[in-house]
């Protein structure tokens, strides 16, 4: 499987990045690299892209540091060490697997180019996956706020569900103790059923009976009535004769005598079976308020029945939310493990926010001190402006008087210049007519002839105004005379300009 490598960058586009990285290097030093140059500025890169502040880079390992027998020689060993082991696991993460101590401590340019170029790499991926985290961090409080509703529901729900089976464990101790007063009031029942039937049985033999003995008995008194009518009409029939009417009526009263003793029986009889018939009929209330119990322990049965399928039912929601309660806990484990993340990279991100806060406030301050300084300068630079327009004024008044004083003296030596001219124009005229003469008179006058004439017009000439000048008296008053227009034509020029 091919392996991503990242792109080496070149300088055009490496110390920009490095620069808005805040990370202080140039071209020169990174061609030339030392441990001064490339320390600090992996050091920077540790505690922007990681997190981990310089005071946690210099913490020394106190486990460590117990194992020696002089920890005060390893203390700057174990932090270097410390540091190296942070910034290998860094450029692991960057993509660079052959990460060493002399990348460090005898940096090679091409090497620490490649590094570099892998750190930007790894901060623009980072960067752009910060967009990624806040989508992930919203939904973390999102589902965070899921897991609390769903907890406090769960939590709810399993207080009723304590409370149903605290009710539930009332309601089972009643339906026992209901469903043994029901089998209690069930078996009474059968037995009372049983006698109830027996009880019919004789209370419809007695019924019979009695209704046997009263017809018996009505007939016996309406006998009793004929027999009285009959006695009547036989008394007045018969022939007054005491024994035989003794024994009539004896026999008479016998007869009586049973028939009373046959009702009394009756009566005995009668009384008997209203007895058992009253006894049949509170068996019989009894019975109807048997069978009411069993209706209400039927309606009580039905009752548990429905609290024991709300329980069921309940158990099954209660299953239903431990498995959803389950799965939010493992998401939750996720997203927390996620969050811890996302936190260590807010961290990260607070703490490269306050350096580049840090150092932004003090580019602002070295700024509004620049700043203060720029404006006492320029307020310094005001006054003298002020003076210097005050004397550029004062010299260009100054040099208008000049000026008009100049161009007077200009105008001055100008004529003087001109008179000049012409007084040597004239001079040499007459000095080479003088010489032309001499040369052809060949000699006849002397040698000092024409000279002498050409001086006598020279003397002429200077009775007119003209500065001084030396004498006709040598030859070398043409040569001087030359120099000396040069010079009047100098001083013009210094005037001039």
């Amino acid at each position: 499987m091919s392996q991503y490598s990242f792109p080496v960058l070149e300088n055009e586009e490496l110390l920009p990045c490095l620069e808005e990285m805040e990370i202080p290097i140039n071209a020169a030093q990174l061609a030339k690299p030392t441990y001064e140059v490339v320390g600090p500025i992996f050091e920077n890169i540790l505690v922007n892209l990681t997190g981990i502040t310089r005071e946690d880079l210099n913490q020394p390992v106190f486990a460590a540091i117990d194992a020696f027998e002089y920890p005060e020689l390893h203390d700057e060993s174990i932090a270097a060490r410390s540091f190296f082991a942070q910034l290998s696991r860094l450029m692991a993460v960057c993509g660079v697997k052959d990460f060493g101590m002399k990348d460090v401590h005898k940096p090679d340019p091409a090497r620490l180019r490649r590094h570099l170029s892998a750190i930007i790499n790894f901060a623009k991926f980072r960067e752009e996956k910060l967009v990624a985290y806040a989508e992930l961090q919203a939904r973390l409080e999102s589902l965070a706020e899921q897991k609390r509703a769903l907890r406090e529901e769960q939590e709810a729900r399993e207080c009723e569900l304590q409370r149903l089976q605290e009710e539930r464990a009332g309601e089972d101790a009643d339906a026992a103790r209901v469903q043994a007063e029901a089998d209690e009031l069930r078996a009474q029942n059968q037995q009372l059923n049983k006698h109830f039937a027996a009880a019919s049985a004789d209370v419809k033999s007695l019924k019979s009976q009695a209704a046997q003995l009263s017809e018996a008995v009505q007939a016996e008194k309406f006998e009793l009535m004929n027999a009285g009518q009959e006695n009547e009409r036989l008394r007045e029939q018969i022939v007054q004769s005491p024994e035989k009417f003794q024994r009539s009526l004896a026999e008479l009263q016998s007869a009586v005598d049973d028939e009373r003793g046959q009702v009394d029986a009756a009566d005995r009889r009668c009384r008997a079976l209203q007895a058992r018939s009253d006894m049949v009929g509170k068996v019989d209330k009894d019975v109807q308020k048997c069978l009411e119990l069993m209706r209400e322990i039927e309606n009580e049965v039905a009752r548990k029945k429905e609290a024991s399928r709300r329980v069921k039912g309940l158990r099954e929601q209660i299953s239903a939310t431990s498995n959803d309660a389950a799965d939010l806990e493992a998401q939750q484990q996720h997203l927390m493990r996620q969050q811890a993340t996302l936190k260590d990279r807010i961290r990260k991100l607070e703490s490269q926010a306050a350096l580049k806060k840090e150092a932004l406030a003090s580019k602002i301050e070295e700024h509004l001190k620049d700043r203060e300084a720029v404006e006492a300068e320029n307020a310094c630079q005001a006054a003298l402006a002020a003076q210097h327009e005050a004397t550029i004024r004062a010299t260009q008044e100054k040099a208008r008087e000049l000026s008009a004083v100049h161009a007077a003296a200009v105008a001055a030596l100008l004529d003087k210049y001109a008179s000049l001219r012409a007084e040597v124009d004239a001079y040499n005229a007459a000095l080479l007519a003088a010489i032309r003469d001499d040369t052809a008179a060949g000699g006849s006058g002397g040698p000092l002839t024409g000279v002498k004439a050409a001086a006598a017009a020279g003397a002429a000439a200077a009775a007119s105004p003209r500065p001084s000048l030396p004498g006709p008296g040598r030859a070398g008053r043409t040569s001087f005379a030359a120099a000396d227009v040069a010079k009047l034509r100098d001083q013009l020029t210094d005037l001039t300009m």
